[in-house]
């Protein structure tokens, strides 16, 4: 468990690991959950989408 307390590129390797998770699991729920058919998006949808992943962006910079 050291392993992840020991700093990389200036940063806490548990941050790293966890910013990946963050990533591979939206991504994930963006592609399979959300965009299981193949279809074309509306203008009204593509903005909510939109401002929920500014919003989890914004979340992240105020974590960090």
């Amino acid at each position: 468990m050291e392993f992840l307390l020991a700093d990389w590129l200036g940063t806490p390797v548990w941050f790293w690991l966890s910013f990946a998770v963050l990533v591979i699991g939206l991504t994930a729920f963006d592609l399979g959950i959300l965009h299981k058919d193949d279809r074309e998006m509306g203008i009204a949808e593509s903005l909510k989408l939109s401002a929920f992943y500014i919003g989890i962006a914004l979340l992240f910079g105020l974590w960090v």
